[in-house]
């Protein structure tokens, strides 16, 4: 199943996720969202990235897919709002299939993952070196996945996934270091098609 009218938006930790969605939503009169959500489930997770506290990756994998259910399904969630009017997220279930599994088992991930398909996928992905530049210019402690081997490993990952879309989603690769104006321009012209 694919959700009409529905854009998540993927890229490494420091890739420029949120200021394209954030142009994105202002242009297109777009419903804003993001994964981990700001619900209570998302806040657990939002502290386990942060290392306030630990728990096994299989856990962590479930806490991303329990919020997720509940971001597409619940009051107000990506389904109802889908029918009225664009969607676009900074996230969605592909990154769990990224950086989950990193240390967990690629059909368990994928198994409690089993959500819809998006109708437009945007993958922004400068090189490994330019997000950790970004990350490190942040002048905040590192999260738990900002590490440069880490997120090499992720982006193969992200690749695998996109590389078995079904049929019927709309894909967009933006390769490279783009001004945040060009990136937006290429997401404007994929959107409008």
């Amino acid at each position: 199943m694919i959700i009409k009218n529905f854009v998540t938006i993927e890229g490494l930790d420091g890739a420029g996720t949120t200021t394209q969605l954030d142009l994105i939503a202002k242009h297109f009169d777009a419903m804003r969202t993001f994964e981990p959500t700001d619900g209570e489930i998302g806040k657990l997770i939002r502290r386990v990235l942060k290392k306030e506290f630990k728990t096994t990756a299989s856990s962590l994998a479930l806490l991303y897919a329990a919020d997720r259910h509940n971001h597409i399904y619940g009051e107000n969630g990506i389904i109802e709002n889908a029918k009225k009017r664009l969607v676009v997220s900074d996230r969605y279930f592909y990154s769990s299939f990224a950086y989950q599994c990193l240390s967990v088992d690629k059909d368990f991930v994928k198994k409690i993952n089993d959500y819809p398909h998006s109708q437009y996928v945007i993958f922004i992905d400068p090189p490994v070196k330019e997000c950790m530049r970004r990350i490190n210019s942040r002048g905040e402690e590192k999260e738990l996945f900002e590490k440069e081997a880490t997120l090499k490993k992720v982006r193969e990952n992200y690749l695998e996934i996109f590389s078995s879309l079904p049929e019927g989603v709309k894909y967009l690769h933006i390769e490279g270091i783009l001004t945040i104006e060009d990136t937006f321009e290429r997401i404007k012209d994929f959107l409008t098609l």
